[in-house]
C-alpha cells in the first residue's frame, strides 16, 4: 500500500516549473482540461523516490473536475489491493463517497473524509 499527496493549486503551471527548478522533478504526466489547455486536471511529478499529484484549483476552491460535493484542497491517492473494500470501509467509518468504485473511472473511487479527498485505486494512474 502506497499514499500519494495530491495539491490542487491556483495555478498547476507554476507548480511544474517551482518542483522542476527546486526539486529537479520530472513531470510524468499533465492532463489539460479540455476547455482551458492551460489548465491541469491531473498531474504526476516524480521527486527522487516520491510521487506528487497536482491539479488546478480555482479563486473559490472548486476543481477543474467538478465532485458531487464540495472538494476538498487536500487529496491523496492511496494504493490500495481492494478498491471496493476499502471505499466500504471509509463509509462505515463516516467517509463521504463522492465517487463510487468503477471501471468507467479505471477502477477507482473516492471518498470525503477529515476534509481530505482521498481516492483509491490499484495502481497509480
Amino acid at each position: 500500500m502506497s499514499v500519494t499527496p495530491y495539491l490542487m493549486v491556483p495555478k498547476a503551471t507554476e507548480l511544474i516549473a517551482f518542483v522542476e527548478n527546486v526539486f529537479d522533478a520530472e513531470i510524468l504526466a499533465r492532463v489539460p482540461l479540455d476547455s482551458d489547455p492551460e489548465r491541469v486536471t491531473h498531474g504526476e511529478a516524480r521527486l527522487g523516490d516520491g510521487s506528487l499529484f497536482f491539479a488546478d484549483g480555482g479563486a473559490d476552491g472548486s476543481q477543474c473536475q467538478e465532485l458531487p460535493v464540495e472538494p476538498a484542497h487536500l487529496q491523496l491517492w492511496v494504493t490500495v489491493p481492494d478498491p471496493t473494500a476499502t471505499l466500504e470501509r471509509a463509509t462505515a467509518a463516516g467517509g463521504q463517497v463522492v465517487v463510487p468504485v468503477s471501471e468507467d473511472m479505471g477502477g477507482m473511487g473516492g471518498f470525503i473524509a477529515f476534509g481530505a479527498l482521498w481516492w483509491v485505486s490499484t495502481t497509480t494512474p
